[in-house]
């Protein structure tokens, strides 16, 4: 604001309003960046983002370009109670048209938002708080470096099974295959948009393995991976050996309680439990 304060508007707390002006200046030439503090405050948005912004080019034959960035922070580990704790990746796939990206290192940060920036489709940009003091290398000497939208990233490459997995989870998913052993191929989705997702390479990898199970922390009610699960049995189904498995929190929201919000989400003891039932003997 300091910097450039012809370029940032400090708006009222009013979501659906501001989003509406976002959409507005998108309509007429601008590129706006709209920042919502917590992912639960996107329901307060709802009918600018998923009636009116996810479906103007749709609408219009694609003859509008719609070049909104939305920057939505995710803290569900937090304690910040249960309606700042939610991730909206699910809320967003519902309503074709976004575009949703889930950052998970410095330097893929930087590659996505000059993706999503220079992008005629609206893009949400899921930022995990968790993720918020790590440190990596970036593209230092090319910081118009961009990451492709709709290419997910091999972390770990295995052949016992395949982990689908994005943001803080990516982190957990690598540090458990560490501790049990499992040679499990890990892949950060970085795309997580049912229709723009990076298909081939999960298939292929899914191909490979003939055992998945798609990784989560959110509670399971505002999940992706229903959506994702259903879409891999529908591509990949003749390839698998075992049922596809879908870790995720629990069916209530996270709250300020430190164990009872430990036990909402999806973590390293559920995905030990996953990743012992798709490499059992006979299983």
């Amino acid at each position: 604001l300091e910097r450039w304060p012809e370029r940032v508007l400090a708006m009222p707390i009013a979501e659906n309003g501001f989003v509406g002006v976002a959409l507005g200046a998108a309509l007429c030439g601008l590129r706006p960046m709209v920042e919502i503090m917590f992912g639960d405050f996107c329901l307060v948005a709802a009918d600018q983002l998923f009636n009116a912004v996810s479906k103007v080019r749709h609408m219009f034959g694609g003859g509008f370009p719609v070049p909104i960035v939305v920057r939505v922070r995710v803290s569900p580990h937090t304690g910040y109670g249960s309606q700042h704790s939610g991730d909206p990746s699910g809320l967003f796939a519902l309503f074709p048209g976004w575009r949703i990206v889930a950052p998970t290192t410095p330097f893929d940060y930087i590659g996505l938002m000059n993706s999503a920036l220079k992008c005629d489709d609206p893009v949400v940009v899921i930022e995990h708080v968790e993720l918020f003091p790590s440190e990596g290398p970036v593209p230092a000497d090319d910081r118009d470096y961009c990451v492709r939208l709709g290419k997910a990233k091999i972390v770990r490459p295995g052949s016992a099974c395949t982990l689908l997995t994005s943001a803080s989870m990516v982190a957990v998913a690598s540090q458990v295959v560490e501790e049990t052993g499992v040679d499990a191929e890990i892949i950060d989705l970085r795309s997580l948009d049912p229709t723009g997702l990076d298909w081939p390479l999960v298939e292929a990898s899914i191909r490979k393995t003939n055992r998945v199970a798609v990784i989560e922390q959110v509670q399971r009610g505002l999940s992706l991976g229903g959506r994702l699960t259903q879409e891999i049995q529908d591509r990949v189904f003749d390839y698998l050996d075992h049922e596809i498995l879908h870790v995720t929190g629990s069916l209530s929201a996270p709250v300020v309680s430190a164990p009872l919000n430990r036990a909402a989400l999806g973590g390293a003891e559920k995905l030990k439990a996953a990743l012992q039932s798709l490499t059992a003997v006979g299983g």
